[in-house]
């Protein structure tokens, strides 16, 4: 069995659906996995996830405020950060007298750990394989960091704009040296193409052994979203608020269930059109196996995103729920958008809807809440064949024949 070494910028117990999939299953594929990822504290919903194979993860933490911001200014003119991992991986390596890999994968989200994993590639001569599963260009402006730059109110766009370009320069210098790139959508592959046409993509997707069809009863009518919001730019819940304010919904007992993150909760409570609905409840984000349960409760699974047409919107979205969602046949609404690939995908699974329209979101749920009424609980027609195409394991098959191709 070949053995191939996955650099990450995360991996569990924060996190990082992807790459934890993949190495639960691309030993089914004679390949064997040695993780390498920086350690990350925050948003730790992966804690319950065991992974199936070795994992060192680096502590390349700042020890003060100061030193943070020196290391953040490091890594964008020196690639600090890069070389400190690079060096890690080195010395454990020689250290624990690892065996060599015959291909290195580097899973990333804006540049980090690109340089490292391509360095290493040279030093044992074997291939580099990249993958993208955010890119920079995919967000909003500014939304790419982890919170805006701001002080005292105002928001420093011209130097997030900046610190885009820096980032983008520096991985498409590696994209670039990559034998092989894969992404997660048909945007993303037309944007990163024009860095290296060696690219494809790999779709984002969900664990059959954790999500499927479970349609139980329960006593209350319940739209459910998980997930992060990062900005209303990039995931906007308004049309769905002012539908639940129309005739139609404003006087049905049902309730409005966010599991999210501290800083989505204060940008949701601070919308006049959300803090005055009194069905509307917040909780915190559940670990990774919790939520197939949140999903089978649900009667509307609630999927978020924007226009992708306008100048400041998200672009090329096909985040991990989507396919999670789907796997459940459950009904979802996905708004405020009307097309795009996303739409697409959702309308071939016949699982819901997507629209831009406060009267369609209120007609759905109003005939979804006429179903429960009857039955306890709201179900879809599933097209199971078209879904089971983004099944984790066959994620892990198409990742292994990617590293087939480079030997």
């Amino acid at each position: 069995m070949k053995t191939v070494y996955i650099i990450c910028d995360i991996f569990p117990p924060a996190f990082a659906p992807r790459v934890a999939y993949l190495t639960k299953y691309i030993s089914s594929f004679d390949w064997q996995v040695r993780v390498f990822s920086e350690q990350i504290d925050s948003h730790q919903v992966f804690s319950d996830f065991t992974p199936s194979c070795p994992v060192h993860l680096i502590d390349l933490s700042a020890s003060s405020k100061f030193a943070k911001v020196f290391g953040q200014l490091g890594e964008l003119l020196f690639e600090h950060k890069e070389k400190r991992m690079l060096s890690a991986i080195k010395d454990l390596v020689i250290r624990e007298h690892l065996p060599e890999p015959q291909a290195v994968m580097c899973f990333t989200y804006r540049k980090f750990p690109l340089s490292t994993a391509y360095e290493l590639s040279k030093y044992w001569r074997v291939p580099f394989i990249a993958d993208c599963r955010d890119i920079i260009e995919q967000y909003s402006k500014g939304d790419f960091l982890p919170k805006p730059l701001t002080i005292c109110g105002f928001r420093f766009r011209a130097l997030e704009e900046q610190l885009a370009k820096v980032y983008i320069k520096q991985r498409n210098k590696y994209l670039r040296k990559a034998n092989q790139v894969t992404t997660v959508s048909s945007w993303h592959k037309d944007v990163l193409s024009q860095v290296n046409p060696y690219i494809s993509i790999i779709y984002n997707g969900y664990d059959d052994e954790l999500f499927y069809p479970s349609h139980q009863q329960s006593e209350q009518f319940r739209i459910v979203y998980t997930g992060r919001l990062l900005s209303l730019s990039m995931r906007n819940p308004k049309l769905l608020f002012d539908a639940l304010k129309g005739d139609l919904l404003k006087d049905l007992e049902l309730s409005l269930d966010f599991y999210t993150d501290d800083y989505s909760a204060q940008l949701l409570l601070a919308q006049e059109w959300a803090k005055d609905e009194p069905r509307l409840h917040i909780f915190r984000m559940k670990p990774s196996q919790e939520v197939p349960k949140l999903l089978a409760d649900a009667s509307v699974i609630l999927l978020l995103s924007n226009e992708e047409n306008s100048q400041d919107a998200p672009k090329g979205m096909l985040t991990t729920k989507l396919f999670e969602a789907m796997a459940m046949a459950k009904p979802c609404l996905l708004c405020p958008i009307k097309e795009g690939e996303a739409v697409s995908l959702l309308e071939e699974a016949n699982c819901g809807i997507a629209t831009n329209s406060s009267e369609e979101i209120a007609q759905y749920i109003y005939n979804l809440y006429q179903v429960w009424r009857q039955k306890a609980y709201t179900e879809v027609v599933l097209n199971d064949a078209f879904v089971q195409n983004f099944s984790r394991r066959r994620q892990a098959k198409e990742f292994a024949e990617r590293l087939n191709q480079t030997q």
